[in-house]
């Protein structure tokens, strides 16, 4: 876990969130974030949560924004619980504010403080599967497509997580999406994989495995048709272009 109580950094201002890590951010200011291209609104005091592979974006992020982060990673669990993107804290913003700032006080002696902190806000967060709505059942799928992502999915049984039928959860992500579920999951293989590749140094193989495709000569596919190079040469030309 890691923490940060203060200006939003401008290099936040839009990036993927890697793989394992989950973001609670107690904001400090109004605004608008997007998150996988769905614009969502927040006020001062509202909390929020990023889950892994989501592609995020501050268009109006301005000097002097500030908000308060804990970044930690979660043990995988099968029961499901639906945590909305934004979360209006009401009476208990002041509480949780005091407790955001003691989690970063705490961190560098002990990380259950934070730990604690995060997981209370979390199931402040938490809300029954009866009482979402379409567009929150579709961010929750999401979810937990970003969370199992090195797995192989079963579209059915994530349905029936959700509380729906198959069609239904079918129906849902093509309204949103204009697409099918299996053709979201690729396209999420494939971009976290493309910043993996170009971002860090983490062998092909381990990358292959951690955005499901284990198979290295369908995984070498994949991205050469996504972005007309192999892996290598993806890697390469990121590392040339960081060089000049």
């Amino acid at each position: 876990m890691w923490a940060n109580f203060g200006e939003i950094s401008p290099l936040q201002q839009r990036f993927t969130q890697q793989p394992d890590h989950w973001t609670l951010t107690l904001y400090e200011h109004d605004g608008e974030i997007l998150v996988n291209n769905r614009l969502i609104e927040y006020r001062a005091g509202n909390v929020g949560l990023i889950v892994p592979g989501t592609r995020v974006e501050f268009p109006r992020l301005a000097a002097g924004q500030r908000a308060c982060q804990l970044t930690f990673g979660l043990v995988r669990r099968k029961e499901t619980v639906i945590i909305p993107a934004i979360f209006d804290l009401g009476a208990r913003t002041e509480t949780v504010r005091e407790d955001f700032q003691q989690s970063v006080d705490w961190l560098h002696r002990s990380i259950m403080r934070g730990l604690a902190c995060a997981f209370n806000t979390l199931w402040l967060m938490a809300k029954p599967p009866g009482s979402m709505q379409k567009s929150d059942l579709v961010y929750e799928a999401e979810a937990i497509i970003m969370a199992r992502l090195h797995e192989r999915i079963d579209i059915e049984k994530l349905a029936a997580e959700l509380g729906l039928s198959h069609s239904h959860m079918l129906r849902l992500f093509r309204e949103a999406h204009n697409s099918t579920i299996q053709e979201f999951i690729r396209t999420k293989r494939t971009d976290i994989a493309r910043q993996m590749i170009t971002q860090t140094d983490e062998s092909l193989k381990a990358i292959a495995t951690k955005v499901g495709i284990p198979d290295l000569q369908a995984f070498n596919k994949i991205i050469r048709i996504a972005t007309g190079l192999s892996p290598r040469a993806l890697r390469q030309q990121a590392k040339t272009k960081t060089l000049h």
